[in-house]
Protein backbone atom coordinates (compact mmCIF):
# COMPACT_ATOMS: atom_id res chain seq x y z
CA UNK A 1 0.00 0.00 0.00
CA UNK A 2 1.49 3.39 -0.98
CA UNK A 3 2.40 5.91 1.72
CA UNK A 4 0.79 8.82 -0.13
CA UNK A 5 -2.27 8.66 -2.35
CA UNK A 6 -4.73 10.74 -4.31
CA UNK A 7 -8.18 9.58 -5.35
CA UNK A 8 -9.20 6.01 -6.07
CA UNK A 9 -10.79 3.72 -8.63
CA UNK A 10 -14.24 4.22 -7.12
CA UNK A 11 -14.27 7.84 -8.35
CA UNK A 12 -14.11 6.90 -12.02
CA UNK A 13 -17.15 7.45 -14.16
CA UNK A 14 -18.82 5.41 -16.87
CA UNK A 15 -22.13 5.44 -18.71
CA UNK A 16 -24.34 2.35 -18.36
CA UNK A 17 -26.72 1.06 -21.01
CA UNK A 18 -29.26 -1.75 -21.37
CA UNK A 19 -32.22 -2.70 -19.16
CA UNK A 20 -30.46 -1.85 -15.89
CA UNK A 21 -29.76 1.67 -17.06
CA UNK A 22 -33.35 2.10 -18.21
CA UNK A 23 -34.81 0.69 -14.98
CA UNK A 24 -32.73 2.89 -12.69
CA UNK A 25 -32.60 5.97 -14.88
CA UNK A 26 -28.81 5.83 -15.19
CA UNK A 27 -28.46 8.54 -17.78
CA UNK A 28 -25.05 10.04 -18.40
CA UNK A 29 -21.78 9.30 -16.59
CA UNK A 30 -22.06 7.87 -13.07
CA UNK A 31 -19.38 7.12 -10.45
CA UNK A 32 -18.23 3.52 -10.30
CA UNK A 33 -19.50 3.22 -6.71
CA UNK A 34 -23.04 4.14 -7.80
CA UNK A 35 -23.01 1.82 -10.80
CA UNK A 36 -21.67 -1.10 -8.77
CA UNK A 37 -24.29 -0.72 -6.06
CA UNK A 38 -27.47 -0.14 -8.03
CA UNK A 39 -26.70 -2.78 -10.67
CA UNK A 40 -25.58 -5.49 -8.25
CA UNK A 41 -28.47 -7.83 -9.14
CA UNK A 42 -28.81 -6.83 -12.80
CA UNK A 43 -25.72 -8.21 -14.55
CA UNK A 44 -24.48 -7.92 -17.20
CA UNK A 45 -24.54 -4.13 -17.49
CA UNK A 46 -22.78 -2.70 -20.58
CA UNK A 47 -20.50 0.26 -19.81
CA UNK A 48 -18.84 3.00 -21.80
CA UNK A 49 -15.90 4.62 -20.01
CA UNK A 50 -15.44 8.37 -20.25
CA UNK A 51 -12.59 9.55 -22.49
CA UNK A 52 -10.50 12.70 -22.23
CA UNK A 53 -11.11 15.22 -24.99
CA UNK A 54 -7.40 15.95 -25.38
CA UNK A 55 -4.10 14.18 -24.94
CA UNK A 56 -2.54 14.55 -21.55
CA UNK A 57 0.58 13.29 -19.81
CA UNK A 58 1.89 13.33 -16.26
CA UNK A 59 5.13 14.99 -15.17
CA UNK A 60 6.90 14.88 -11.83
CA UNK A 61 7.91 18.49 -11.18
CA UNK A 62 9.04 18.32 -7.56
CA UNK A 63 10.23 15.69 -5.11
CA UNK A 64 11.56 16.47 -1.64
CA UNK A 65 12.61 14.18 1.18
CA UNK A 66 13.86 15.59 4.49
CA UNK A 67 16.16 13.74 6.94
CA UNK A 68 13.06 12.53 8.79
CA UNK A 69 12.22 10.36 5.79
CA UNK A 70 14.76 7.86 7.14
CA UNK A 71 11.71 6.22 8.72
CA UNK A 72 10.92 4.85 5.24
CA UNK A 73 14.34 4.88 3.49
CA UNK A 74 17.24 4.18 5.83
CA UNK A 75 19.96 5.54 3.55
CA UNK A 76 18.11 8.59 2.28
CA UNK A 77 20.83 10.96 3.57
CA UNK A 78 23.75 8.74 2.55
CA UNK A 79 25.61 10.53 -0.28
CA UNK A 80 27.00 7.21 -1.49
CA UNK A 81 23.58 5.63 -2.02
CA UNK A 82 21.62 7.10 -4.98
CA UNK A 83 17.85 7.44 -4.77
CA UNK A 84 16.16 6.23 -7.96
CA UNK A 85 12.65 6.95 -9.23
CA UNK A 86 10.46 4.38 -10.95
CA UNK A 87 6.86 4.72 -12.14
CA UNK A 88 4.18 2.55 -13.64
CA UNK A 89 0.85 3.75 -14.99
CA UNK A 90 -2.24 2.49 -16.78
CA UNK A 91 -5.69 3.55 -17.93
CA UNK A 92 -8.78 1.79 -19.32
CA UNK A 93 -7.92 2.17 -23.01
CA UNK A 94 -6.73 -1.43 -23.30
CA UNK A 95 -3.06 -0.40 -23.62
CA UNK A 96 -0.55 -2.39 -21.58
CA UNK A 97 0.73 -0.82 -18.32
CA UNK A 98 3.58 1.63 -18.93
CA UNK A 99 6.85 1.61 -16.94
CA UNK A 100 9.14 4.63 -16.83
CA UNK A 101 11.98 5.44 -17.20
CA UNK A 102 11.90 3.80 -20.60
CA UNK A 103 14.77 1.86 -22.21
CA UNK A 104 16.13 4.96 -23.95
CA UNK A 105 15.81 7.39 -21.01
CA UNK A 106 18.70 9.33 -19.49
CA UNK A 107 18.70 7.40 -16.21
CA UNK A 108 20.77 10.03 -14.43
CA UNK A 109 17.74 12.33 -14.53
CA UNK A 110 15.73 9.70 -12.66
CA UNK A 111 17.93 10.02 -9.58
CA UNK A 112 17.06 12.56 -6.87
CA UNK A 113 20.28 14.34 -5.81
CA UNK A 114 21.27 14.96 -2.21
CA UNK A 115 21.37 18.69 -1.40
CA UNK A 116 22.75 19.18 2.09
CA UNK A 117 20.61 16.92 4.24
CA UNK A 118 17.67 16.67 1.80
CA UNK A 119 16.88 14.83 -1.39
CA UNK A 120 15.50 17.45 -3.72
CA UNK A 121 14.28 17.37 -7.31
CA UNK A 122 12.71 20.63 -8.42
CA UNK A 123 11.82 22.42 -11.67
CA UNK A 124 13.27 19.62 -13.79
CA UNK A 125 10.15 17.71 -14.84
CA UNK A 126 10.34 13.99 -15.42
CA UNK A 127 7.85 12.64 -17.91
CA UNK A 128 6.13 9.85 -16.01
CA UNK A 129 3.45 9.37 -18.68
CA UNK A 130 3.80 10.67 -22.26
CA UNK A 131 0.82 12.63 -23.62
CA UNK A 132 -1.98 10.34 -24.78
CA UNK A 133 -5.76 10.06 -24.81
CA UNK A 134 -6.89 8.75 -21.41
CA UNK A 135 -9.89 6.42 -21.13
CA UNK A 136 -11.70 6.03 -17.83
CA UNK A 137 -8.82 7.04 -15.63
CA UNK A 138 -5.10 7.43 -15.33
CA UNK A 139 -3.45 5.56 -12.47
CA UNK A 140 0.11 6.57 -11.54
CA UNK A 141 2.26 4.62 -9.05
CA UNK A 142 5.64 5.97 -7.91
CA UNK A 143 8.37 3.82 -6.33
CA UNK A 144 11.53 5.21 -4.71
CA UNK A 145 14.39 2.75 -4.40
CA UNK A 146 18.04 2.43 -3.47
CA UNK A 147 20.55 -0.35 -3.88
CA UNK A 148 24.01 -1.10 -2.60
CA UNK A 149 23.91 -4.23 -4.72
CA UNK A 150 24.77 -4.75 -8.37
CA UNK A 151 21.28 -3.90 -9.62
CA UNK A 152 21.18 -0.77 -11.77
CA UNK A 153 18.15 1.31 -12.84
CA UNK A 154 17.97 -0.31 -16.27
CA UNK A 155 17.85 -3.78 -14.71
CA UNK A 156 15.25 -2.85 -12.10
CA UNK A 157 12.91 -1.11 -14.54
CA UNK A 158 13.36 -3.94 -17.04
CA UNK A 159 12.42 -6.59 -14.47
CA UNK A 160 9.44 -4.55 -13.26
CA UNK A 161 8.32 -4.10 -16.87
CA UNK A 162 8.48 -7.85 -17.40
CA UNK A 163 6.57 -8.56 -14.16
CA UNK A 164 3.86 -6.10 -15.19
CA UNK A 165 3.60 -7.76 -18.59
CA UNK A 166 2.69 -11.03 -16.86
CA UNK A 167 0.47 -9.47 -14.18
CA UNK A 168 -3.23 -10.12 -13.74
CA UNK A 169 -3.87 -6.42 -14.40
CA UNK A 170 -2.20 -6.60 -17.82
CA UNK A 171 -4.41 -9.59 -18.71
CA UNK A 172 -7.58 -7.82 -17.62
CA UNK A 173 -6.67 -4.60 -19.44
CA UNK A 174 -6.00 -6.57 -22.62
CA UNK A 175 -9.65 -7.64 -22.68
CA UNK A 176 -10.57 -3.96 -23.08
CA UNK A 177 -8.70 -3.91 -26.39
CA UNK A 178 -10.09 -7.22 -27.61
CA UNK A 179 -13.39 -5.81 -28.84
CA UNK A 180 -15.37 -7.81 -26.29
CA UNK A 181 -18.26 -5.90 -24.66
CA UNK A 182 -17.25 -3.93 -21.58
CA UNK A 183 -19.50 -4.51 -18.59
CA UNK A 184 -19.62 -3.83 -14.87
CA UNK A 185 -17.89 -7.17 -14.30
CA UNK A 186 -15.01 -5.97 -16.49
CA UNK A 187 -14.64 -2.86 -14.33
CA UNK A 188 -14.80 -4.93 -11.14
CA UNK A 189 -12.06 -7.19 -12.54
CA UNK A 190 -9.82 -4.21 -13.27
CA UNK A 191 -10.35 -2.86 -9.76
CA UNK A 192 -9.47 -6.19 -8.14
CA UNK A 193 -6.41 -6.75 -10.35
CA UNK A 194 -5.14 -3.23 -9.67
CA UNK A 195 -5.40 -3.89 -5.94
CA UNK A 196 -3.14 -6.95 -6.31
CA UNK A 197 -0.51 -5.25 -8.46
CA UNK A 198 1.67 -3.94 -5.66
CA UNK A 199 1.93 -7.42 -4.15
CA UNK A 200 2.83 -8.91 -7.54
CA UNK A 201 5.69 -6.44 -8.09
CA UNK A 202 7.00 -6.50 -4.50
CA UNK A 203 9.06 -9.73 -4.94
CA UNK A 204 10.98 -8.13 -7.83
CA UNK A 205 11.78 -5.02 -5.81
CA UNK A 206 12.79 -7.03 -2.74
CA UNK A 207 15.13 -9.17 -4.83
CA UNK A 208 16.88 -6.28 -6.59
CA UNK A 209 16.71 -3.28 -4.25
CA UNK A 210 18.56 -2.80 -1.00
CA UNK A 211 15.73 -0.54 0.12
CA UNK A 212 12.56 0.76 -1.52
CA UNK A 213 9.27 2.41 -0.64
CA UNK A 214 5.89 2.23 -2.34
CA UNK A 215 5.69 6.02 -2.27
CA UNK A 216 2.65 7.35 -4.14
CA UNK A 217 -0.45 6.26 -6.02
CA UNK A 218 -2.73 8.73 -7.80
CA UNK A 219 -5.97 8.20 -9.75
CA UNK A 220 -7.03 10.93 -12.18
CA UNK A 221 -10.41 10.53 -13.97
CA UNK A 222 -10.46 11.11 -17.72
CA UNK A 223 -13.66 13.14 -17.40
CA UNK A 224 -11.74 15.95 -15.65
CA UNK A 225 -10.25 17.69 -18.67
CA UNK A 226 -8.97 20.80 -16.90
CA UNK A 227 -5.19 21.09 -17.02
CA UNK A 228 -4.09 20.86 -13.42
CA UNK A 229 -1.28 20.27 -10.99
CA UNK A 230 -1.30 18.21 -7.85
CA UNK A 231 0.74 18.54 -4.66
CA UNK A 232 0.86 15.84 -1.99
CA UNK A 233 2.88 15.81 1.23
CA UNK A 234 3.40 13.62 4.27
CA UNK A 235 5.93 11.29 5.94
CA UNK A 236 8.66 14.00 5.82
CA UNK A 237 8.32 14.21 2.05
CA UNK A 238 6.38 15.89 -0.73
CA UNK A 239 5.83 15.67 -4.45
CA UNK A 240 4.18 17.73 -7.16
CA UNK A 241 2.72 16.50 -10.43
CA UNK A 242 1.64 18.37 -13.54
CA UNK A 243 -1.09 17.00 -15.79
Amino acid sequence: MPLLSRGGFDQFEATASGPAADEYGLTGPQPFTVLREVTRALQPVPLTFASATEERGVQLTRLKLTPGSRVMLRSVTDPGTPLHILCWSWDLSGDAPLVTPGPDADLSRWTAPLNGSERFLDDAPLELVPPRKVVGCRSVRLILWQSGRVADPATVTGEVREALRHSRLASVLATLASGAPTTMMTAVGVREAAGELGREIAPVLRALCGDYVDFFEGFYPAAHDTVRSDHVSGFHSELSLRM
